[in-house]
């Protein structure tokens, strides 16, 4: 063994003789860290040793109470992007990575060619004549050929336009050529070589310019193609692909959701793609400020073809804005086509037709386009962190479900004159309110694709404040408004996995603060180590009682959860919502479950005990448990929704959790002949009467309509047992489980007016079995 790794696994070895666990446990994780690490770069036969020191931390967590460990996730960046710089087998280097001086001239890509799939199989690949015109290239040069890429011609086009009018060179920045044949792309540091598909006419496959010849837009398109796993690409939208190659921040608009703000978007594009004027001190002329922070297109749904304005608009497909203007009190939006045209187009095919480059009005553009695909400048952003993060399933058991990771922001506001700047583009609304402006921070999450083919995973989302959530879980891109004040918010990206083999999905977190005085950034602090129970159950027909709105809630599996004082061993029997805040714990409940079932956990103040009936002022609220005893309550959404789930509680504060058994229960379902209430004497015996018999003493109890218990013997006189006042509750009434006597009793369920016929079900539990309940006639 090497020496400083023998070391570790020996003092490993030595705290498991003296029964300490928790150090034998962490040592041997280290050792086994250590070896993995020495067969790397030298003698694999230390990935024996590391599979020992495995083995034993592996049998100590199984058969011993261990303390858990603390985890530092900002200490593993650097080494989730390199695992993360494996994409489609193909290694990308990072951005820090020097390129390689080493190649061969010509070049040739030693990862091989992109490939080209059922686009085209019988092309060739060529060193393409580079003879260019000098004229510069424009938007309409862009064309796209039979490569399914128009999101990606299209932010090609943009950022052409962009580079015309602001001269930010855009895209052309990013790309380097070498004279032994060799382009890389500086947005992945992606390599490639000089050739190029053709057909067998001698055309380009991918992106062409015409007559102008210019190379630059194919070199891109083939890095970018080579990214996504090659030429048979299966599309995306412009403001994804405008985010991987030049890094501006996306924002997707749903023109056709209810939520839609017309007159505020057209406020934000116009003031981040115009020109901005101002007049000048010296000259009567105005001055013409190069703003240009966003960059947009539009795609149609995938829909049939549409028509608008005898112009034919493709399904599925992505159209450049190259201008917007307001002119004679109407909104003008002009778009690109970078489709080739076809000999059965009105020019014959040579690219002259108008279709090309259509002129909308803002109406047609928000009645017929799905989306708006806008791509907002970074440096409009005064401050902004980063994180890169992977999602790693804990064992083979958990492949099918989902995996969660939680961060924590801080953002606050700032004097420093460094963050100040003149508002525009993404929110030039800010509210005004007492205690300053409102702004708003952004928040992007992006999944690192391993294999770009992989299009059935999904991930997620969700911000919360305080106890207030802020996100919708189906995004990834999120504007909430805050207010310039220190505060605290949780940051939990989800992902949601499909069933296929795999270990470990990398992700990148991004918060962009867009304020003049306000700065984020992340609470690095290592977390507490948390405990950690999981229960595995099954929802089936008897225990799946459906969301809170069914009558059946409450047959749901229900759990005993205690948290103990980190300081005391008293544990309360009732927490006291007037307890101080800073005694409260976090705990995080998560159940999963497979794709297809949802599921939602509710804690509920209580002895521990089952409950019968759910209060909204009974509901733990989120920002943290105190001390003492609760009920958590599992649900699927419908009641007819079953399945194997896992419950999973994690906490700094040690807890047991245990589940609530569920009372024996006999079920019936009979109609109601006749109602009454109990001060109508002469009508209340028209109510259904149930005898039951019970053996021997037992403890009882019920669900269902008002209902009372009474001793055969009283002639419904005298109850001994009651549900108490009448109630709307969709979970019924229930009589508290009580001990009763051997006998026979009648059961009455009833109503407050007379006169009601209604289906309804009695439960009746009893500790004890035997028990009879008959219907009298």
């Amino acid at each position: 063994m090497n020496r400083p790794s023998k070391s570790i696994y020996t003092r490993a070895s030595k705290f498991e003789l003296e029964n300490d666990w928790n150090n034998a446990f962490k040592l041997y994780l280290q050792a086994a860290d250590a070896f993995l690490h020495i067969s790397r770069t030298a003698d694999p036969k230390y990935r024996n040793n590391a599979a020992k020191a495995l083995d034993r931390a592996r049998k100590i967590q199984q058969h011993k109470n261990l303390n858990p460990l603390s985890i530092d996730h900002f200490s593993h960046q650097l080494s989730i992007l390199e695992k993360s710089s494996i994409i489609n087998d193909n290694h990308i280097p990072l951005v820090t990575s020097s390129p390689s001086d080493s190649y061969t001239s010509p070049f040739n890509d030693p990862d091989g060619q992109p490939s080209l799939g059922s686009v085209s199989p019988s092309s060739t690949w060529k060193r393409p004549n580079r003879a260019s015109s000098s004229l510069p290239l424009l938007p309409f040069d862009i064309i796209q050929n039979i490569v399914n890429d128009c999101s990606v011609c299209a932010s090609i086009a943009v950022c052409i336009q962009h580079n015309l009018r602001f001269k930010s060179n855009l895209l052309l920045s990013s790309l380097s050529y070498f004279n032994d044949g060799r382009y890389e792309l500086k947005v992945l540091v992606n390599v490639i070589d000089d050739r190029l598909p053709f057909d067998s006419d001698n055309k380009l496959v991918g992106i062409s310019t015409g007559a102008k010849n210019q190379l630059w837009p194919s070199f891109v398109e083939k890095a970018y193609m080579k990214l996504m796993g090659g030429y048979d690409f299966p599309g995306s939208n412009s403001a994804v692909d405008l985010h991987v190659l030049t890094g501006w921040i996306p924002e997707h608009i749903d023109l056709q959701s209810g939520s839609f703000e017309r007159e505020r978007t057209w406020s934000r594009i116009t003031t981040g793609f115009l020109p901005r004027y101002t007049p000048s001190i010296h000259f009567i002329t105005m001055l013409t400020l190069a703003i240009g922070d966003c960059m947009m297109t539009v795609g149609t749904n995938d829909k049939t073809a549409l028509n608008i304005h005898n112009i034919k608009l493709l399904p599925s497909h992505d159209y450049a804005v190259t201008e917007i203007k307001e002119m004679n009190d109407e909104r003008w939006v002009t778009l690109l086509d970078s489709r080739i045209c076809g000999s059965e187009c009105e020019c014959g095919g040579s690219g002259s037709c108008p279709s090309k480059g259509p002129r909308y009005t803002l109406d047609d553009i928000c009645a017929t386009f799905e989306g708006l695909y806008i791509s907002w400048n970074p440096s409009l952003f005064g401050s902004h962190v980063t994180f890169h993060g992977s999602w790693q399933l804990e064992n083979a058991e958990d492949l099918p479900r989902a995996a969660t990771h939680h961060l924590r922001l801080n953002y606050q506001k700032t004097n420093d004159p460094a963050h100040r700047k003149a508002p525009s583009g993404p929110n030039t609304n800010e509210i005004d309110n007492k205690d300053g402006k409102e702004t708003e921070i952004w928040v992007l999450l992006a999944r690192h694709l391993r294999d770009t083919r992989r299009t059935n995973e999904y991930i997620a989302l969700n911000v919360q404040e305080d106890d207030m959530a802020l996100g919708d879980q189906e995004h990834v891109a999120l504007k909430v408004p805050f207010l310039p004040f220190i505060s605290y918010l949780w940051r939990s990206p989800t992902f949601n996995p499909s069933a296929g083999q795999f270990d470990q999905v990398g992700f990148t977190v991004t918060a962009l603060a867009y304020s003049s005085d306000v700065v984020v950034s992340w609470d690095t602090r290592v977390p507490p180590a948390k405990y950690m129970q999981k229960i595995d159950g099954v929802l089936t027909h008897k225990t799946a009682g459906g969301n809170c709105t069914h009558p059946t809630y409450m047959v749901n599996p229900q759990y005993h959860l205690r948290v103990h004082n980190t300081t005391s061993a008293s544990i309360d029997k009732r927490p006291s919502t007037s307890a101080d805040k800073h005694s409260k714990t976090q705990v995080i409940l998560t159940a999963q479950s497979t794709r297809d079932m949802s599921l939602n956990v509710t804690a509920v103040w209580s002895q521990g005990e089952r409950i019968s009936e759910l209060s909204q002022k009974e509901v733990v609220a989120h920002s943290g448990l105190i001390p003492g005893d609760y009920t958590i309550i599992l649900s699927a959404y419908e009641p007819d929704q079953t399945g194997k789930y896992t419950l999973k509680v994690e906490s700094p504060s040690r807890f047991e959790m245990k589940s609530i058994p569920q009372e024996a229960q006999e079920c019936m379902s009979k109609p109601c002949v006749g109602n009454g209430t109990r001060t109508q004497s002469n009508r209340y015996h028209r109510n259904p009467m149930y005898e039951v018999t019970i053996p021997c003493a037992s403890e009882f109890g019920r669900i269902n309509q008002p209902l009372s218990l009474f001793p055969s013997s009283t002639n419904l006189q005298r109850y001994i047992a009651s549900s108490g006042p009448y109630s709307d509750a969709l979970s019924g009434v229930d009589i508290p489980k009580r001990s009763i006597a051997p006998g026979k009793y009648y059961l009455v369920p009833s109503t407050y007016h007379a006169g009601v016929h209604a289906r309804f079900r009695i439960f009746v539990y009893s500790s004890v079995s035997g028990i009879e309940v008959v219907l009298r006639a």
